[in-house]
């Protein structure tokens, strides 16, 4: 079958450089989407979904490859063997093509990969998350409490002032962090969750107000940061960072600044190689960038079935 590009024109590179997919598809014998709203994406990705693709191009920010990624093992032919998969940087947050995707592009690179001529092959699962038991959305970076309010907090700076990219990511959250917990409008109020965490031979049991959580399946995290130091190898790495510990506005600091050595020595801060998270949880929540439904009784995360990844 025919390779799928799926091209989101209102990325924000492919707005100011075009899309390098385009470019290739000139050439190349393949299907095209290109996105420029969720609802006529969603049914132009079902058509072509029919066709089986046996390898998907996503080239977009991370928002753009959630939706796919999503749409896909929502659809996708259980009885067809899986896509693989080629992510291209392309919008304001691009953490997963950072990791296990194109970050720096060019056509030869591409077109490598289109033939099958390169070695760079990342096999790795996906967050499986579901709402109050709706259906799964699959992403890569799942989090709760002050991340999902800086996340909405930088997204409006954005489209305020239209600054982007990971410093402006990382300038957001120092900021918010800064304003402490006297004022109304901080992020670093706790909030309420009930968190169980699975593991192979243990489980991790917690009810008390967190400051956050945050989960994901990628081997390394923005701009080098990496806050977790779970053992085994269960593939949910999880850290829970709780809120009734005096000194956690200082060492979330300390953590934003990439100094992570006293964080695993800290009361009310953990982490864990999971296979199973269930929480209790009204607050907001992002995967990968994007807000999730509120939930009013569970959220429940599991890893997908292994998905290769190819650069």
């Amino acid at each position: 079958m025919k390779p799928l590009f799926i091209i989101n024109r209102q990325s924000s590179r492919i707005r100011k450089k075009g899309s390098q997919l385009a470019e290739l598809a000139q050439s190349a014998d393949v299907m095209i989407i290109e996105t420029d709203n969720q609802e006529k994406f969603v049914h132009n990705l079902a058509g072509s979904l029919s066709e089986a693709p046996h390898h998907i191009f996503i080239e977009g920010g991370d928002g753009t490859a959630q939706l796919a990624m999503t749409e896909y093992f929502r659809r996708r032919n259980r009885d067809a063997a899986p896509a693989r998969f080629t992510l291209i940087s392309g919008g304001t947050t691009n953490q997963v093509a950072g990791n296990i995707g194109i970050k720096t592009i060019n056509q030869d690179r591409l077109r490598n990969i289109l033939e099958m001529t390169t070695d760079t092959v990342h096999d790795l699962s996906l967050l499986d998350v579901r709402v109050d038991g709706s259906k799964a959305s699959f992403g890569f970076l799942f989090s709760s409490g002050a991340i999902p309010m800086a996340t909405n907090v930088f997204m409006g700076k954005v489209e305020e002032k239209g600054k982007k990219g990971p410093a402006a990511v990382y300038a957001t959250i120092l900021s918010a962090l800064g304003k402490g917990t006297d004022r109304s409008d901080s992020l670093m109020n706790p909030s309420p969750i009930k968190l169980r965490v699975n593991m192979r031979k243990e489980q991790a049991v917690i009810d008390e107000p967190h400051l956050g959580t945050i989960t994901t399946t990628l081997p390394g995290f923005i701009l080098g940061i990496d806050p977790f130091w779970g053992k085994g190898e269960a593939p949910l790495r999880t850290t829970y960072v709780g809120g009734n510990n005096p000194k956690i506005i200082r060492l979330a600091m300390q953590a934003a600044l990439k100094q992570f050595s006293k964080l695993d020595e800290t009361d009310g801060v953990e982490s864990w190689n999971a296979d199973h998270i269930y929480m209790e949880y009204e607050g907001p929540t992002v995967l990968d960038g994007e807000p999730m439904p509120k939930s009013e009784k569970s959220i429940e995360i599991r890893p997908s079935e292994p998905v290769t990844f190819v650069a």
